[in-house]
């Protein structure tokens, strides 16, 4: 599954980042970015959830029917598909749609008819999060970010690496030699508001079974576009059809990865120290309660304890419902336990 991604790069270090050749020219050509169709800002953010806008290419031709099919545009688009039929809030339709099955894309009520018209896409980020279960009943479940392996001496999560080279990492001749975002096969569909008549692009993420190189941390994984050639016979719906394009798809093998903090469980956190690399050999700091069992050991001698005074601390493993405002749709929603992700 997909649930939750790092999406911060800006859009010039995109358009560069998915330069590509056409025409047979040897020469690189950058993206051409557009802004979105309902006047939406691109969520640039280290902790990018459903309903957020983020970069995603599509061939250019479904924005413009004189354009050759191999031109490509990036274009914020809102994660997690509005059914053509909904009306009302285009959040509000309670299905979950950021990700789509491959097992089911040509049955599928939802996901067959963009398909079938060829709305395939390239979506766009750093690399995505995923939790690998605990080994012990009890324990924690531990997110890691994947990624794709990055050139020798760039960190895709360290800009410190790139940011001021930006002009000698791009070339007409060679391409981009950057930091290398991830790419995500995936389907598009342009909803119609009923209410206004807005238009908005919104899109869904392909998975698959792992593979297994990947299946240690989770038994399901983003349907990834590993070469150039992969996201151009993605692109190309009107030489490629779609059932050849799907039966193209392939687990990957080449993905990398790391732990990082728990803080990435909650959709609330924000920023750069979630895409760093912790070390799980490092004792763990303690949780609220247990600071308060270790203040309270720590400062109370048993001879001098009046127990009929005392209050007693909290219990481990007790759940505290806590009500908190969801930053994604804004409604109130229920705290669950630290070891969850909460999207």
């Amino acid at each position: 599954m997909c649930g939750r991604t790092a999406c911060t790069l800006a859009p010039d270090v995109l358009c560069k980042a998915c330069s590509y050749k056409k025409n047979k020219s040897d020469e690189y050509t950058q993206v051409e970015w557009r802004s979105s169709s309902d006047g939406k800002e691109y969520n640039q953010a280290f902790n990018f959830v459903p309903t957020f806008y983020g970069p995603v290419m599509i061939s250019k031709r479904h924005l413009d029917a004189n354009a050759p099919v191999e031109n490509r545009v990036i274009q914020p688009m809102m994660w997690g598909i509005i059914p053509r039929w909904h009306k009302g809030s285009p959040t509000k339709h309670k299905m979950t749609t950021n990700n789509c099955r491959i097992e089911g894309l040509t049955e599928s009520r939802l996901y067959k008819d963009p398909l079938s018209k060829g709305q395939r896409c390239v979506v766009l980020c750093e690399g995505f999060y995923e939790w690998k279960r605990p080994e012990n009943k009890g324990g924690s479940k531990q997110p890691y970010i994947i990624y794709f392996p990055q050139p020798e001496g760039i960190s895709i999560f360290e800009p410190e690496t790139w940011k001021d080279r930006l002009d000698e990492l791009w070339s007409k001749e060679n391409g981009w030699k950057g930091p290398k975002p991830l790419t995500f096969a995936g389907l598009f569909d342009v909803w119609k508001s009923p209410e206004d008549g807005s238009i908005i692009y919104s899109y869904s993420v392909i998975t698959m079974d792992s593979c297994t190189a990947f299946s240690w941390i989770h038994e399901r994984m983003p349907a990834i576009l590993e070469t150039e050639d992969d996201v151009n016979s993605w692109l190309d719906y009107t030489h490629v059809p779609a059932q050849e394009a799907i039966s193209k798809l392939k687990a990957s093998t080449i993905l990398t990865c790391h732990p990082v903090s728990a803080d990435v469980n909650y959709a609330r956190n924000e920023g750069s120290h979630l895409t760093k690399a912790i070390d799980l050999n490092k004792p763990k700091p303690l949780s609220a309660s247990g600071k308060f069992m270790a203040n309270w050991l720590g400062k109370a001698s048993p001879a001098k304890i009046d127990k009929s005074s005392c209050v007693s601390p909290p219990k481990e493993g007790v759940k505290r419902q806590l009500t908190m405002k969801d930053p994604v749709q804004g409604t109130s929603a229920k705290k669950i336990k630290e070891d969850e992700p909460s999207v």
